[in-house]
This record gives structure tokens, sequence and C-alpha cells, in this order.
């Protein structure tokens, strides 16, 4: 009995270990193509994520030109950590890198500012 509860244990573990690996294949951030982008939340949302390879927290932006743009920040766990203040509708400011992830325009944010608070996601080297 205690052989089987190990082998539930292990493979639990390792499925878990599975499910938050990164995919292979993402870019490391590039400091050098990071640009800024304004424009107002559209839509929050936790989901399975490519990048983290485990739930991640994004944002629907709407830029100032009247297209949208999903927003990649950290994983779910680390935004609520901060306890992010940002809601539908809210202007923000995305410091970030615009690249084609799976074959979609993407923002990898690197901070958020959002009235007087700026949410740092990943440090700049």
């Amino acid at each position: 009995m205690k052989l089987l509860i190990g082998i539930v244990l292990l493979g639990m573990t390792f499925r878990a270990f599975a499910v938050n690996t990164p995919k292979k294949g993402v870019p490391k951030y590039n400091t050098a193509a990071e640009a800024v982008y304004k424009g107002t939340v559209e839509d929050l949302r936790d989901r399975q994520c490519p990048v983290s390879g485990g739930v991640g927290s994004h944002i629907l932006l709407k830029l100032e030109d009247g297209s949208t743009i999903e927003v990649h920040l950290a994983t779910a766990e680390f935004t609520r950590m901060m306890d992010m203040n940002v809601h539908e509708g809210d202007e923000i400011e995305v410091t970030g890198w615009k690249l084609e992830f799976d074959g979609v325009q993407t923002i990898f944010a690197r901070e958020v500012k959002h009235r007087n608070e700026t949410y740092v996601f990943r440090a700049k080297d």
C-alpha cells in the first residue's frame, strides 16, 4: 500500500513539474527592442500560458491606434503577490518587448505603470 501511495505521489510530482515548465522555444527577453506602449485595459485574465508553462496573468490592451494586443505579465501567483490594482477601462503604460510568439503579436511586459504605481515583472538585464 505504501508503495502504491509513493508511486501516485511521484506521478503527481512529475505532472506538476511538467505543467509548470516553460515551453521550449520561448525567446529570452530582449531589452534592446524594448518600447513603451500606452492604452486602455480591455480585459484581465489568468489562463494557461505558453510562456511560463503554468497559469499566467495577461492583459488585453487596446492601443492608442485602436488595435488590441495581449500583454504577458508573469505567473498569476506572482501578480497576486504584487496586489496589482488595475481594472478594465484603466489607462496604463506598458514597457516591454513586442514580438510575434506562437504566430500572434504580443508584448512581454517588463513593467506596467498605472496612475502613480509601477509594477515590475522582470529585471532590465
